[in-house]
């Protein structure tokens, strides 16, 4: 049933991508070159091969976010390359290969004994005094600096509202505070609210994920709504049926967006093309082809070795004077400030040190999946995994040093290792049945 979900996934994105995704976006490198048969059954091969190996329940809270990477990086990566077409099918195949194993090396991390570190030893009301302080000053911060600038946009006038706040987020420390409310504090509150049946914690946290887009424009922000909605969903009742389930919800989401073609008509309104932009193109197709320009980039021009990370960039100085997501978004785009960010394997792994360093930062990701399971021992896995979902989204977008300090990630373990364990921690999940 599980191999069915996944298989049922890669035949429709295949559709989606050739009736689609290619004749509304191939200007933007989504080309279309048929790959050869033996090219396309390696894609397939190394895609399903996972199946063998994957969580079949949600043990361990980082679960949830190797399954994301599974359908989000790794399936996408192994056949946009192919049609994008940037390098020779024969590169392209080693790049599948090594990006088969460092998935396998994330996925290791399952085969550890989590640490035993010493319990936190802080009262629930002391948690959460501190917690809120936390919030409430993040928040403060945030509105002192950009309460002249709130504005509720479209999706289509977004990026107006990006420019500006870019320049007062450009070497500004006010970035960590947007950053830690809108992948750490907020997630953290809507999956508690959730959990815990209590509603004005999901409010809350709603309200500070919509207060964050209202000042930097992120779609990722009000996104993360739908994610912690969809994930309680997908999480409640045995926590043995989420990978079937997700599988299959991810299979039927691109179903249902294609068939959507046919009913259609091919005359699609606004609103249609909009969702088929944000769930297939951005969400489900775009880290495929940002695997295949990266791997390009760096194949032609030098790595960083990691300079530009703060602290490493004390000792070494990148070869780039912008960050690497603006030299790759320009490079293919012709387009000087688009910012091409990607999923570690990317940023951290081709760009670091080529097709080693994908290899490299696989090894560090299993390091930080043993942390965040480790820090969530004494509490019931599903509930960790929800506050971590948009931290996943994060995981398989942009760089896992960015994640970590300032996307939030590190913030989120700390909270989750403090957060007092609760009584009869599960029931409130086990008790409704998927």
């Amino acid at each position: 049933m599980l191999a069915g979900g996944i298989i049922a996934y890669i035949l429709f994105f295949e559709r989606l991508y050739v009736s689609w995704l290619y004749p509304e976006f191939g200007y933007f490198g989504f080309d279309y070159n048929a790959p050869e048969t033996g090219y396309l059954g390696l894609a397939w091969t190394l895609s399903l091969l996972p199946t063998l190996w994957m969580p079949r329940a949600i043990a361990r809270p980082s679960q949830l976010a190797y399954w994301v990477l599974y359908l989000t990086v790794l399936i996408p990566s192994m056949f946009v390359p192919l049609y994008a077409g940037l390098d020779p099918p024969r590169e392209i195949g080693v790049l599948m290969l090594v990006l088969f194993a460092g998935f396998a090396i994330a996925g290791s991390s399952y085969f550890f004994p989590l640490a035993s570190w010493r319990p936190a030893g802080i009262s629930a009301r002391t948690f959460w005094r501190g917690f809120f302080l936390l919030a409430a000053g993040l928040t403060c911060w945030v509105l002192a600096v950009f309460h002249g600038q709130l504005q509720l946009v479209s999706f289509a006038n977004i990026y107006d509202l990006r420019d500006a706040a870019s320049e007062v987020l450009e070497g500004h420390a006010i970035n960590y505070a947007v950053m830690g409310l809108s992948s750490a504090i907020n997630p953290f509150l809507m999956a508690y609210g959730l959990y815990c049946k209590r509603g004005w914690m999901f409010v809350a946290g709603a309200l500070g994920q919509l207060l964050v887009y209202s000042v930097v424009g992120t779609k990722g922000s009000i996104l993360s709504l739908g994610f912690v909605l969809g994930f309680y969903f997908l999480l409640r009742g045995r926590s043995n049926t989420f990978p079937l389930k997700f599988s299959w919800a991810a299979a039927g989401l691109l179903g249902g967006l294609y068939l959507s073609l046919f009913a259609a008509g091919g005359d699609l309104g606004v609103l249609h093309w909009l969702v088929l932009f944000v769930v297939f193109g951005r969400t489900f197709s775009m880290n495929g082809l940002l695997t295949a320009e990266y791997y390009d980039f760096f194949t032609r021009n030098p790595v960083t070795h990691y300079a530009g990370i703060k602290g490493v960039n004390w000792f070494l100085q990148s070869p780039y004077a912008n960050p690497i997501g603006v030299e790759v978004g320009s490079y293919y785009s012709g387009d000087a400030t688009l910012d091409a960010s990607a999923h570690f394997w990317a940023t951290d792994g081709l760009g670091a040190w080529g097709l080693p360093g994908v290899l490299l930062i696989s090894v560090f990701c299993a390091l930080v999946f043993w942390a965040l399971d480790s820090a969530a021992k004494k509490h019931d896995a599903r509930l960790v995994a929800l506050m971590t979902c948009y931290a996943a989204y994060n995981i398989a977008n942009i760089s896992i040093f960015t994640s970590l300090l300032s996307g939030g990630l590190a913030l989120l373990m700390a909270c989750i290792y403090f957060l007092p364990a609760r009584t009869g921690t599960g029931s409130e999940m086990r008790s409704a049945t998927a």
